[in-house]
Order: C-alpha cells, then structure tokens, then sequence
C-alpha cells in the first residue's frame, strides 16, 4: 500500500437548519419532603483570625419525587445544510500503537529469474588418495578337456600259485565225568501267610459311662488271609509273630482324660495302652504298631475308656483302622 495523501482542507460549517417546536412540558412532580438538618459542628476556638470551625455534616436527602409525566417529543427539525470544514486542527498525541493484524495469506511465487553466467573454473584440486582394491571377478570358464591319449596296451597276468596242503583235524578230547547235583534249597515265602484289617468310615458317637470301657467300632473288612473277622474285632487262625497296627481319631463333648488300648481276648496290649486328656470338640489321634507273639483262635479289637460319662465322636472319613499281618 502506498503512503497516504495528506488531508484536505476541512469545509465551511453549513447553515444552523431551524429548532424544532418545544415539546409540551410534563406536570411536576411533588417535591419530597426535605431532609432533617444536620447536627451544628463545634465552634472552633476564637484565635487571631482563627480558621474557620469545622462544617458539620449534611442530613440526609430527602426522598425523590416521582417524575412527572413526560411530554410527547415535537417533531424533528429538517437537518441543516453542511458547513464548511473547518481548519484542520494540532495532530494530537499519537495514541497507543494498536495490536498488530494476522499475517496476510502468502503472496503467489514470482517467476524464477534467470539463470546467471557460469562461473570462472577453479583450480584443480589434489588427487584423492588411491581407492581399496575392487572385489576380484568371477573366475572365468574352464577351457576346453584336452583330447584322451591312447590307452596302453595290457600286460600280461602272471601265472597262479600253488595252493598249500590242508592241515590234519586234531583228536576230539574225552568228555569229563557229570559233577554231583547240590542238595534243593528251603522253599522261600510266597507272601503273607496270614493277615487282615477292619476300618471304620462312618460317623458316629460311643457313649461311655462311668468306668466304662467300650470297642472302637469297626465295621468294614478289609481283605483277609487266615483271619476272620466279627464284632469289630479280628481273629487270627494261625499261632505265631504278628505285626499290629492301629489308629483312631476321636473328639469328646466333655474335657476328660480318655484311654485308649489294643487287646487280645479283651486284656489290653501294655504297649499299646495311651492315656491323654482331652479338651471338647478337639480331634486327637491314637495310632501305633507292636509286634505280639498270638495263639491260632486269639481275638484282636480296640477299646476306649474314660473316668467321667462322656461321648467319643468319631468324625467323618476313615476314623479308625486295625490291621494284624503274620511276619513269623
């Protein structure tokens, strides 16, 4: 944009058109009452040519009146012709720089100028240093097979040798006597010659008086060998050495002490008899092995006593188990 003109001599003010008619004056309002007077301020004292005392301050205003009515407006004058433009008047202060306007959109590109004269050809420049050695080519193709010579005659074969006599068979050896048989050996064990067990897997409750003394119940079978089995207990056919193992785990409604043991014939095994005081509601488990010398027809079961009458649970699971097995 180019730089602006400068401004034109202002024109003459045009001629003042005629006032309108006065619009018809509205009726006063009432005036408010007036305001209370304020409290006089204290006489300042009377000094030579003291200054005046202090004004007291004003009362309130009163409370405005309504407005009148106002009246209707007369009608607007017929606009004035144009004066003349004045004389231009001092340029005033130059007021604050304004922000500055968003970027312009970019301008097209103007065509490219022509291309100047080549240059003047510089000195020649060092030679570089000699380059690595390139990768070497493929190896060329194999030339041509020379043609085959002539084949030489064969010589002759050389005659065969004699083959050597075959030696003489020597003599068969006598045949040694039969050693004498070695006397059989004991027949060893084919297992267990006697064996059996019982388990219990059925909750249930013993209900022990006082003193009392009450089988463990064992109502399954487990497989038998020389033994049977009735009323919880286990009876062995053959006389010899037995391995006995047990186990029971029982919980009493009353703390007491509870004694449990394994018998033959209804007398306790002394090795198997265990004692134990028992709080309520705990599970506690007796369990052992002994080894006892029995008689064919002896009768193995367990038993429990307690010095107070109280109930023996036995939980849920297998809560009991007797086994006796011959080892001699």
């Amino acid at each position: 944009t180019g730089p602006t003109g400068p401004t034109g001599a202002t024109g003459a003010d045009g001629v003042t058109g005629p006032t309108g008619p006065t619009g018809a004056t509205g009726a006063t309002g009432p005036t408010g009452p007036s305001g209370d007077d304020g409290e006089d301020g204290p006489t300042g004292p009377t000094g030579a040519t003291g200054a005046d005392g202090v004004t007291g301050p004003s009362g309130p205003t009163g409370a405005t009146g309504a407005d009148g009515v106002t009246g209707p407006t007369g009608p607007t004058g017929a606009d004035g012709a144009t004066g003349p433009t004045g004389p231009t008047g001092a340029d005033g202060a130059t007021g604050p720089t304004g922000p500055s306007g968003d970027d312009g959109e970019d301008g097209p590109t103007g065509p490219t100028g022509a291309t100047g004269a080549d240059g003047v050809t510089g000195p020649t420049g060092p030679t570089g240093a000699t380059g690595a050695d390139g990768v070497t080519g493929p190896t060329g193709p194999t030339g041509a097979t020379g043609a085959t010579g002539a084949t030489s005659p064969t010589g002759a074969t050389g005659p065969t040798g004699a083959t050597g006599p075959t030696g003489a068979t020597g003599p068969t050896g006598a045949t040694g006597p039969t050693g004498a048989t070695g006397p059989t050996g004991a027949t060893g064990p084919e297992g267990l010659s006697a064996f059996g067990g019982l388990f219990n897997d059925t909750p249930q409750t013993i209900n022990l008086g006082i003193g009392t003394t009450a089988q463990v119940p064992l109502p399954t079978a487990m497989p038998l060998s020389n033994t049977t089995t009735a009323a919880n207990s286990i009876t062995v056919a053959q006389a010899g050495v037995y391995e006995i193992n047990y186990f029971s785990l029982v919980s009493v409604a009353l703390g007491t002490t509870l004694t449990f043991a394994v018998r033959i014939n209804g007398t306790n095994i002394p090795d198997t008899v265990i004692s134990r005081v028992l709080s309520v509601g705990v599970g506690s488990t007796f369990s052992g092995s002994v080894i006892v010398s029995l008689n064919a027809g002896d009768v193995i079961d367990m038993a429990v006593s307690a010095l107070i009458a109280v109930g023996v649970t036995l939980g849920s699971g297998v809560s009991a188990t007797l086994t006796v097995k011959k080892i001699s």
